[in-house]
């Protein structure tokens, strides 16, 4: 019969209470990034729906702007998987790059999108492991080039992401030979970066990993 004394107490509240942040952090986060696409649609349109619908209640005009604005970013999509509309905004996205300083923060902005999407993304080649931050350790990384140095070895440029989130990290220089290739999409990895670990990928096998002393201050009675 396993009891548990007062030493064993302590690592059970932990374990609850990391249990209970693990829940309520993704709704905290899901309910604040809604309060902000909220906020931020009512910013935009209200000004424009405030004069003719002066006398509708505040949060039936936000709901309306919001809803606006969904339907215009769904137009928007289908207008993108059409030819002609393809043309057009092919023809203002040409034009968007050639403004220097908005011609990176697009081209930067898109990457990361098609990143998370899932699509084939022109920035993150494959995923790799790389010895970061010190020797001995590893760190999940993308390739995104590959370059030749004059003296003709061939090194890799590797974006190692921060968790929770990946689009601020550090930018190596490695040797070809010097990093391992992940087994994995890049998908997966941005999926293992933002999840902390949690979303291993399927071909992984992964153990469960008891609280540190758990096992000590178990007592077992005869």
């Amino acid at each position: 019969m396993e009891s548990s004394g007062p030493q064993h107490r302590p690592w059970r509240i932990k374990a609850r209470m990391a249990s209970g942040l693990v829940v309520l952090i993704p709704l905290v986060v899901t309910i604040a990034v809604i309060r902000f696409v909220f906020s931020f649609t009512s910013g935009i349109l209200l000004p424009f729906l405030d004069p003719a619908l002066a006398a509708w209640p505040a949060v039936a005009r936000a709901a309306l702007s919001l809803a606006i604005l969904l339907v215009t970013i769904y137009a928007l999509g289908v207008v993108a998987t059409q030819a002609v509309g393809r043309r057009v905004l092919a023809l203002g996205e040409a034009i968007v790059l050639k403004v220097p300083f908005v011609k990176v923060v697009y081209s930067a902005s898109k990457q990361v999108v098609a990143t998370f999407q899932g699509q084939k993304s022109q920035a993150f080649k494959s995923v790799v492991f790389v010895e970061f931050p010190h020797p001995g350790a590893r760190s999940l990384g993308f390739v995104t080039s590959r370059l030749r140095r004059p003296d003709g070895s061939e090194w890799n440029l590797v974006f190692v992401p921060t968790t929770p989130n990946p689009t601020t990290g550090f930018l190596q220089m490695i040797p070809v030979d010097r990093v391992v290739p992940a087994d994995m999409t890049v998908e997966d990895g941005v999926k293992l970066v933002m999840s902390l670990g949690v979303l291993t990928p399927e071909q992984w096998n992964t153990t469960q990993i008891a609280p540190v002393g758990e096992a000590e201050t178990s007592i077992v009675r005869a």
